[in-house]
Order: structure tokens, then sequence, then C-alpha cells
């Protein structure tokens, strides 16, 4: 057969055309994979850059009507006591209601009492609706940092092109962008077929097989549709990465080696791979759910354990 180029062994080719075909198809493929890899991880970062800048501006609003209740207790206190607020005072010091201690209470010179009374008042209203209105609109926007997290972490784990699986991949990524209108649907798609990428697959210890999602795609795919009663389903916990699933035949109870082994994987493959110890959750599948409106690939769950995972322990595993 035709087996050298590049120092790959393409094995099984019928003829040199068919080596070639090969061979240039995966430069290609190479060379989209890089170029899309590029692309998605300037899109994510920049949109996480204004998404976090957006919600410390959330933050400071949140934290100033934290200040509200004060405004309205210095009003109170101004009206107890306005007998002793002459004009053109700059500020008072009066003792608080609860615990006596002296508080000051700036003053406008040009108001009278009960107009700097009612300042506060309403600076206590408008920091009060201010916290009603800002509250929901932080919520949503760590949601989505949270979801374009889970994102890059796909991204980061598909750093390296090693088959046309991993274009699928990338590809798949992007197309839940646009469907999550991310991106704009004129962005060029390099898929040639609708087959559904495929998970990583790893064997534990005592034989169990391992899947691990490349994207959020086949992450919900792995626990909403391929999942069973009898696997054990992991995460990181509160940090964005892939979902693993640890396939178990019926009546099968896993060994502590193999649920050390799928934590330390699935540290592994999550934003806190460059850490020594990660905290890992599992549960069965059954206690993963889907909130309603949720995007793709987030979830949450319960009645789960927590495990530590080292994410450095995986290179020792792909070297037995």
């Amino acid at each position: 057969g035709y087996t050298v180029i590049g120092g790959e062994i393409l094995a099984a080719a019928k003829n040199v055309q068919e080596l070639l075909n090969r061979y240039y198809s995966d430069q290609i493929n190479q060379e989209s994979f890089r170029q899309l890899q590029q692309k998605l991880n300037q899109k994510v970062i920049s949109l996480l850059t204004k998404l976090q800048t957006k919600a410390a501006g959330f933050q400071r609003r949140l934290a100033e009507s934290a200040h509200a209740d004060r405004y309205k207790e210095q009003g109170d206190l101004l009206m107890a006591n306005l007998q002793q607020i002459q004009q053109g005072m700059t500020s008072i010091s009066l003792a608080d209601f609860q615990t006596g201690k002296p508080v000051i209470i700036p003053l406008d010179p040009e108001r009278n009492p009960v107009q700097n009374a009612q300042y506060l008042y309403k600076q206590h209203q408008k920091l009060k609706r201010a916290r009603l209105a800002v509250e929901p609109l932080l919520e949503e926007v760590v949601s989505e940092i949270n979801y374009l997290e889970q994102v890059r972490s796909s991204l980061s784990q598909l750093e390296n092109y090693s088959s046309s699986e991993d274009l699928q991949a990338l590809d798949e990524i992007q197309e839940e962008l646009i469907q999550q209108k991310y991106l704009e649907s004129n962005y060029q798609r390099n898929r040639t077929n609708n087959k559904e990428s495929e998970p990583m697959r790893f064997i534990t210890p005592s034989g169990v097989e391992l899947w691990i999602g490349r994207n959020n795609r086949q992450n919900d795919r792995l626990t909403f549709r391929s999942a069973s009663d009898y696997d054990i389903w992991f995460h990181s916990q509160e940090i964005a990465g892939s979902h693993v699933l640890l396939r178990l035949t019926p009546g099968t109870v896993p060994e502590a080696a193999d649920l050390q082994f799928a934590a330390d994987y699935a540290a592994y493959y999550s934003r806190a791979r460059h850490s020594e110890q990660v905290p890992v959750v599992y549960t069965r599948p059954k206690y993963v759910y889907k909130p309603k409106g949720a995007k793709p690939g987030m979830v949450v769950y319960k009645q789960e354990t927590v495990i530590w995972g080292c994410p450095q322990r995986v290179e020792d595993y792909r070297k037995k």
C-alpha cells in the first residue's frame, strides 16, 4: 500500500490518487479548523468582554442602591428633629434611633429642613426602583456570561486539529452561535453533511467507557439522549466544562478508581484544566435538568456528590 506522506501512515489507500486526496483534504481541513477556531475565539472573547463590562456597571448600581434604606433613615431623623435644623447649615449630627450613635447628615443650605428631608426620601425611592430594575438585568447578563464561558471552554478543548471530527465539532459551535444570535447567519459554514459529531471516548481502569462532550450540542445529546438510568454524570462544580458520562451496565457498581478517573477527565475538560485540584460533582442523569429557556449545554442538577479531580493525572492515564 501507499503509506508515506508527511510522516503519517494512511492505511488501505487503493492508489496514489486516493492517498493524495486524503492528504490534501486533511491539509484543507487543518487550515479551515485553524481559521474557524481563531474566528470563534475572538468573537466569544469580544462578547465576554462587553458583557463583563455591562455586569460590572449593574453591580455598581446595585451597590449604590444598597444604601437606599440609609436615605430613608436620614430623612426620618430630619423630620423628627426639624427644630434643631437652622437655615444655611451644610450638615447636622443627630442620634440614630436604634443605636444612639451620632449620624452626620449632609444638608443643602438652599433648602429648608422639610425640603432636605423630602430630597432624602426621593433618593430612597429612586435607588429602590433602580435595584428592582437592575437585578433582573444583571441576572440575564450573568446567565449569558456563564453560557459563553461554557462555549469558550469547548473552544479551549479544540485547540489543535487531529481529525475531521474536530472540525465538525467546531462547525457545530459556529452553528450554535448563529442560532443563539451571537453570529450573523451569513457566516460561512464548513460542514458538508448533516452527520452529528461524536463525543470523545476513553476507557477507565476497569474497562468502563467514559464519554465526554466536545461542545454544547454534544453535551445536551450526551446528557438527555444517550445517558441511561445506570450511567453516572460528571461536571466540574460551578466551572464551565464538558458533560462527562460514565457508561455502566445494569447492576454494575463503579469502582473508586473509575469514579476518580471520570472526575480527573471532567476536571481536565473544564476551564480549570491548569489547576492542581478541581471540585467535580457527579449524580445520576435523571437528576440533571435543563431549565425552561436555558441555552445549549446549560443545566442544573441535584443529589450530587462532590469529588476532587486532578487534571494533571490525565497525562499519566494517556501514557499507560
